[in-house]
């Protein structure tokens, strides 16, 4: 009964829906036409399953739509989340070990850890507690940023903000795009066309591959393309860059936000003519660093250049980047089932994958984390499926903040920079 009492709720957690109260209407609906002879074990169960998948929403869409900011109540889930730790897989295996990440590639990871904190706030209060770029990276702010207001109609367009960083003679552009536009919308999004094979090859043909694409970030990549050529032809145009200046962009966002930029990374080195495959040519490299995004294409996204910058940074625990359908079950099963028998908690294959090469936060371990010679991308693969990420709070951008040693408060003296071309 657990099981399909779980499909009906999942169904409803990622059905279109102008309010919560449609998920709870749903599962109530399907426990009163359930078997009237069900024990009262079984009746208890589907409540809680009902209340814990509703929580699980709430607090994924309030991650999304403050960026960590707002502590949304996870105390009354804090039961279920530690039974993951009771499973040989509730945590990540000893095959994933440190990797050195420096030079220019730690700098590009860091200013886009702020920008994706950023575009959620411009409270200077918040941002005052977080390392400046000039602080953690190799280059300066500059006085040129562009906003892009979100679609709150339909959600397709997400907030986004475009800042020019220099060092030296160098030019760094950043495109940081926000996990979400609105309570409810951006979730539907998220979770309606998850699976789905939708045919958006034109929108990225880099190569002959064929592409599975999550529908619903298509759909959001494809109404910002304009927009998103517009904010960067404006800037340019306005600080004066010119065409013989070295300029390097970069696509980042936390959340959903990632799972976009890192298909419009994609689309501008693509086949398919558009305003901004236009500029594509503008750039010297490219790059795309994502936190907590969720799976996007199959098979994964990878960089369009060797040396270009193509990262999903994963905390350990966060559900997002292994969520789809089969596996936000699978979860909501681990959260109401008693600690099973069996040493590890049986997972789904993933539907889609991570964009780009994943690097993993891992609790207990100072900095980036990652499978040995895993050039093909099966090996870590293999982990995200068979690993157990079940704790939202780990989702928060804060928490990547935080595990990036980026507030100010995690040690007295800022980040020492290493020296560039390290990498």
């Amino acid at each position: 009964m657990k099981q399909s009492f779980a499909k009906k709720v999942v169904s409803s957690f990622i059905r279109k829906k102008s309010s919560r109260t449609a998920a709870e209407t749903s599962a109530e609906s399907s426990a009163s036409v359930a078997d009237v002879s069900q024990s009262n074990h079984s009746a208890a169960t589907s409540r809680n399953l009902r209340e814990l998948s509703v929580r699980l929403d709430e607090y994924l869409e309030q991650i999304d739509l403050t960026g960590g900011e707002v502590d949304v109540d996870v105390i009354s889930m804090s039961r279920q989340i530690e039974k993951i730790g009771q499973y040989t897989n509730g945590s990540l295996p000893a095959s994933v070990k440190p990797v050195p990440i420096t030079g220019h590639r730690a700098s590009l990871i860091r200013i886009a850890a702020w920008a994706s904190k950023e575009v959620y706030s411009s409270d200077a209060a918040v941002m005052d507690r977080i390392w400046r770029p000039e602080q953690i990276s190799d280059y300066q702010p500059t006085q040129h940023s562009a906003e892009i207001d979100a679609s709150f109609r339909d959600g397709t367009v997400k907030a986004t903000r475009v800042h020019l960083f220099s060092s030296g003679v160098r030019r760094l552009l950043v495109v940081a795009i926000r996990g979400s536009t609105s309570i409810r919308r951006d979730w539907t999004i998220n979770f309606d066309d998850i699976g789905k094979e939708t045919g958006g090859n034109g929108f990225i043909n880099v190569d002959e591959t064929e592409y599975k694409i999550h529908g619903g970030f298509l759909e959001c990549a494809k109404a910002m393309v304009d927009k998103v050529s517009t904010a960067i032809s404006s800037i340019l145009s306005d600080a004066g860059v010119n065409e013989d200046q070295e300029v390097q962009l970069l696509f980042t966002g936390h959340s959903a936000g990632g799972a976009v930029a890192s298909l419009l990374y994609a689309h501008i080195r693509s086949k398919n003519p558009s305003s901004l495959n236009q500029l594509g040519s503008r750039f010297t490299l490219t790059h795309c660093v994502t936190f907590g995004s969720p799976p996007v294409t199959a098979p994964a996204l990878i960089a369009s250049h060797p040396q270009s910058v193509f990262h999903a940074i994963i905390n350990e625990g966060d559900p997002v980047p292994r969520l789809d359908k089969d596996y936000a079950e699978s979860l909501l099963q681990l959260y109401i089932s008693p600690i099973s028998k069996a040493d590890d908690w049986k997972l789904p294959p993933m539907l889609l994958q991570n964009a780009g090469q994943v690097l993993l936060l891992k609790d207990g371990v100072e900095g980036f984390c990652a499978v040995a010679d895993d050039e093909d991308l099966d090996l870590i693969k293999s982990v995200l499926e068979s690993t157990i990420f079940g704790s939202p709070r780990a989702h928060k951008m804060d928490m990547y903040l935080w595990k990036l040693r980026l507030f100010q408060y995690v040690h007295e003296q800022k980040i020492t920079l290493v020296t560039v071309g390290q990498d």
